[in-house]
């Protein structure tokens, strides 16, 4: 029925050599009627006798605006409502991908029947957080290691994608060395973002741009379940470095001098940035010194004595002894994060226990839980002696008093113990989600 007969061989670098010297028979006198269309990501590999007889067509990445116009041609023609910042939003995520921004498209439109806005988006993409990625990257370059561990944290106690904090902080890092060097009109950023960046860059020699983008882009976050850890050294690496003496004459003048040390961060929120003037005492001089002088130094605060005794909480003086609840909290679970009870690690299963969700009536200190199976190990390592042992004495240790705990499950847990919003956390029911599914009810098994 037809004229012409299509054969498309994908992969086609994958092909063997006794293969290839096969196929390489029928392209010699290939029949008229037929077509071969040879598709591969290596092209090298191809035999060369074979490329000779192709024509070649290298498809290239599709600018984000042919890829946001197109889609808004979809949304007219379908009849659906779909912000333009929204569309934008999409395009710049695909990377260039006509097919990856349809396929979001499509899973947006299918599970938001009633519009699609700016912040569905970034909730199912994971990027609902662009003031934290900016933070990040501005501490990194500033070289302050307090703010950056803060945040750091602060994302991952919130329940944020840490492969997503560190993917956003790189292109962030990139903008900036873009900026640098006059390549502005190749970034893909809002131009709020960009205004912001530019900032920066008047304050940053071009060597700490390029440190830094350099250690935070060799952080490995392929693991399945990543920790804040590779991080964590990144951003101390990267500060620490950036806040070394930067001539050979400082480092002889301050021989003899203390170290200057920076506490670390009592809590996981942001501290203030740093003034010009810590700027400047901190960070390494572009232009060799006038004066021979040393630069001013602070005296190292003294380190907590490490325990001797790995089963019982470290008895460091608290982080703050008249502070909030919610930073005596954190400290507890910090320290109780280094322990194991019977079965699991104590930090842990706190963890699912929020700041708020903490609160002392009396002699009972009570924890309520987002999840039933966490409350349920937990009161199984409270049970145990060596559990309880160990919860107490961090209690005590941070609450400055003894407490009973008392352990409760949040009234939006439900049956089941598991809310909507932590339903739609799951890999699996987004994965559904993404496929077209919307959580209808929850009943319990």
């Amino acid at each position: 029925q037809g004229r012409r007969k299509v054969y498309i061989i994908d992969e086609a670098h994958m092909l063997t050599d006794a293969a290839s010297n096969a196929f390489l028979k029928t392209l010699e006198e290939p029949p008229g009627h037929v077509i071969f269309i040879l598709c591969t990501t290596q092209a090298h590999k191809i035999v060369s006798t074979i490329v000779s007889r192709c024509q070649r067509f290298d498809f290239r990445r599709i600018p984000s605006e042919l890829v946001c116009r197109r889609l808004q041609e979809i949304v007219d023609a379908e009849g659906v409502v779909v912000e333009p910042e929204a569309l934008r939003t999409v395009a710049r995520y695909a990377a260039g991908s006509l097919r990856d921004a349809q396929n979001l498209l499509e899973q947006l439109v299918v599970s938001n029947s009633d519009g699609v806005a700016l912040h569905q988006v970034e909730d199912l993409l994971g990027l609902g957080h662009g003031e934290r990625w900016l933070e990040l990257a501005s501490y990194l370059l500033l070289g302050n290691t307090s703010a950056s561990l803060g945040v750091i944290n602060q994302a991952a106690w919130d329940g944020t994608d840490l492969r997503q904090l560190h993917r956003q902080a790189l292109e962030l890092l990139r903008a900036v060395m873009q900026l640098q060097w006059g390549s502005r009109e190749s970034l893909d950023l809002p131009d709020h973002i960009v205004a912001q960046l530019g900032e920066l860059v008047g304050q940053l020699p071009p060597w700490r741009i390029v440190k830094a983008l350099k250690t935070w882009g060799q952080v490995n976050m392929r693991y399945d379940a990543p920790s804040t850890l590779p991080l964590e050294l990144a951003a101390v690496e990267i500060c620490e470095d950036l806040a070394a003496p930067a001539t050979g004459a400082a480092e002889q003048v301050n021989a003899s001098a203390p170290v200057a040390s920076r506490p670390a961060a009592a809590r996981p929120a942001p501290p203030k940035a740093r003034t010009p003037q810590e700027e400047t005492a901190t960070a390494p001089s572009d232009s060799p010194s006038d004066s021979p002088e040393p630069k001013p130094v602070t005296q190292p605060t003294a380190a907590p004595q490490p325990t001797t005794d790995p089963p019982v909480a470290p008895r460091a003086t608290p982080v703050a002894e008249s502070g909030s609840l919610v930073d005596r909290w954190l400290a507890t679970v910090k320290v109780l994060a280094q322990h194991k009870g019977k079965k699991y690690n104590l930090g842990a299963l706190l963890r699912d226990c929020k700041p708020e969700a903490v609160s002392i009536e009396g002699d009972t200190l009570i924890l309520i839980f987002a999840h039933r199976n966490h409350m349920e190990r937990m009161q199984e390592e409270i049970d145990d002696p060596k559990g309880r042992r160990l919860v107490a004495e961090a209690v005590e240790q941070f609450f400055d008093r003894p407490y009973e705990v008392k352990l409760s499950l949040s009234e939006d847990a439900g049956a089941g113990g598991t809310s909507p919003r932590s339903a739609q956390n799951s890999p699996l029911v987004r994965a559904a989600m993404g496929m077209g599914a919307k959580i209808v009810e929850e009943v319990e098994e």
